[in-house]
């Protein structure tokens, strides 16, 4: 028996001329279009320059002379000192300030017009904790270990950063309460 091949798809045709005579032709009518386009493109290339060019251009900001600089400084300040009050958690404080009732202190004034703490030069404003300050307190006390019991409750608490015993005196004995003293708290919020 002899070996037969089949193939069942058709012979490729020959390359004739005709058909690279189409793609030439085809080519060539793209050329025209081609043209166009990479003239529309440097149009628009120009036009975006144009339109670059013509933008307003920023003017450097123009130095205040000093008068004027210190003035707005003086402003900011102003300002600031106002927000700061104006965020001053009064609530909170006065409720922080209540005395257990295991300790005898009569509070006679709080003074929450107390200025920024300043902890030794430029620290408070190279590390801002939010807005602090001091709050100054003045109160009476029936005993010594009332007065120093009550410092140290205000020092454990959270609000405070640090709690102070500015002054204090001893009135005449004969006073339900002879010791008066003043406090001074930096708080935090």
């Amino acid at each position: 028996m002899r070996e037969t091949r089949l193939s069942f798809t058709p012979a490729a045709a020959p390359q004739g001329g005709w058909r690279l005579m189409l793609a030439a032709l085809g080519i060539l009518a793209l050329l025209p279009a081609g043209a166009h386009w990479l003239r529309a493109y440097g149009d628009v290339q120009a036009l975006q320059a144009r339109i670059a060019a013509a933008q307003p251009r920023r003017a450097a900001p123009v130095p205040l002379p000093p008068a004027v600089q210190r003035e707005q400084e003086q402003q900011v300040k102003v300002v600031a000192e106002a927000v700061r009050q104006l965020n001053l958690p009064v609530p909170r404080l006065l409720k922080t300030l209540q005395a257990p009732p295991d300790i005898h202190v009569a509070l006679l004034g709080v003074d929450l017009n107390g200025q920024p703490a300043q902890d030794g030069g430029d620290t408070a404003r190279a590390a801002p904790q939010g807005p602090a300050g001091s709050l100054k307190i003045a109160a009476e006390a029936e005993t010594a270990r009332d007065m120093l019991n009550y410092l140290a409750f205000l020092s454990q608490q959270p609000l405070f950063r640090s709690v102070y015993l500015i002054k204090h005196e001893q009135a005449a004995s004969d006073q339900p309460r002879p010791y008066r003293f003043q406090l001074e708290a930096q708080w935090r919020q």
